[in-house]
């Protein structure tokens, strides 16, 4: 059982006690309250070390529709756990829909498993939650959850949890520990990683303090900055570029939240770039974009502010926690039609303007109240 570690720039580290069952008997061990920053046993990196240490192979989680910086935190601590003599394997709680994930993943060779309702169990010791801002993937216990990595900040229990909350993304936070354990990243890993970071933040517009471009300028001596101009200018496809011009045509706004309707989509990942383009719209902070794809209701929610949540968004607009997944900054929801995907004709125009009107309610609802 590892100890629950909550990390921030200059804090002192809340007193925490773990139960370790021995042979002998039980024997509580009390971590003392220290500064962060002043003494290697209680710094973030050796408790994570210590926490994988001794693992054959250790699952790194991402969640469902993992972002960029998800990715890249996840390569990062890859690099940790091989320095460390460690095997990690870089899992996802769902497809990684989003063209530019999918182009990353290509790019830095990242060999991701899915994991479904098919998958039966994982051949790995232990696992570590990286990035996200919903619930921690608990995964059946098999394997169990040891460690929680998000640049939001998280309470869990009997967890050891690595958050700064002045930290603008997960990459951010993975970077510090690369730097605190005197690991050198290679190309690869630095590039990943600074790309993470600029995506994480987008562009540094979310940077909430120093420790964004502190971590930037420590990879920027050793990344390919070049690959990443590269990976800034994705090219569009015919289909994402109709649904870009659909959603922006329909959009309805109110304050700083954008939602629009796109109707049938292709793809999921066409609608989500929708809703990374509704946030270039002056004023808008926040988009929701919605439409159909194989009779679900599929809603993809941006949030640039950082007061709000996109998790938290769909979760109280639709009450469907299971079926939504992504972290604070990007989220999906799915709504099956159920049966009624089964309706045509002049009924099916009655059903969409249904949608259409209960879910715009059902978005700028949510928005007011988070």
């Amino acid at each position: 059982m590892a100890v629950g570690l909550a990390v921030e720039n200059t804090a002192t580290v809340v007193i925490t006690a773990t139960v370790l069952l021995l042979s002998s008997g039980v024997v509580l061990y009390a971590a003392r309250s220290r500064r962060t920053d002043t003494t290697e046993e209680t710094s973030p990196v050796v408790s994570l070390q210590n926490t994988v240490a001794g693992q054959n192979r250790v699952a790194l989680v991402v969640p469902e529709g993992a972002s960029i910086d998800a990715l890249a935190a996840a390569v990062g601590l890859q690099a940790l756990c091989k320095e460390w003599g460690v095997a990690a394997r870089v899992l996802a709680e769902g497809e990684v829909t989003e063209e530019d994930g999918k182009a990353f993943c290509n790019i830095f060779d990242v060999d991701l498993t899915v994991i479904d309702d098919g998958t039966e169990g994982v051949d790995c010791d232990a696992a570590v939650a990286v990035g996200g801002g919903g619930a921690v993937p608990r995964l059946s216990n098999n394997p169990p959850v040891v460690a929680v990595i998000r640049h939001r900040p998280t309470a869990e229990e009997n967890i050891l949890t690595i958050t700064r909350a002045d930290d603008g993304s997960t990459s951010t936070t993975v970077t510090e520990l690369v730097r605190e354990s005197g690991l050198v990243p290679d190309q690869r890993v630095a590039t990943a990683l600074l790309y993470g970071i600029r995506a994480g933040t987008r562009e540094f517009r979310r940077a909430s303090g120093t420790n964004d471009y502190d971590a930037a300028g420590f990879l920027h001596t050793y990344a390919d900055l070049g690959r990443i101009e590269d990976l800034r200018s994705p090219g569009v496809s015919g289909d994402t570029f109709d649904v870009l011009g659909d959603a922006i045509a329909n959009r309805e706004r109110r304050a700083s939240l954008a939602v629009t309707n796109v109707g049938a989509v292709p793809s999921v990942s066409a609608l989500e770039e929708a809703s990374d383009s509704l946030l270039r719209l002056e004023g808008v902070s926040t988009a929701a974009v919605f439409g159909i794809h194989e009779e679900t209701i599929v809603v993809s929610c941006r949030a640039e502010d950082v007061r709000v949540n996109a998790v938290d968004i769909l979760d109280e607009a639709f009450d469907a926690s299971e079926t939504t997944g992504g972290n604070a900054d990007a989220a999906t929801a799915r709504v099956p039609l159920g049966i009624f995907a089964r309706v045509e004709g002049e009924h099916e125009r009655t059903l969409d303007s249904l949608i259409d009107a209960s879910t715009r309610k059902a978005l700028f609802s949510a928005f007011e109240q988070s």
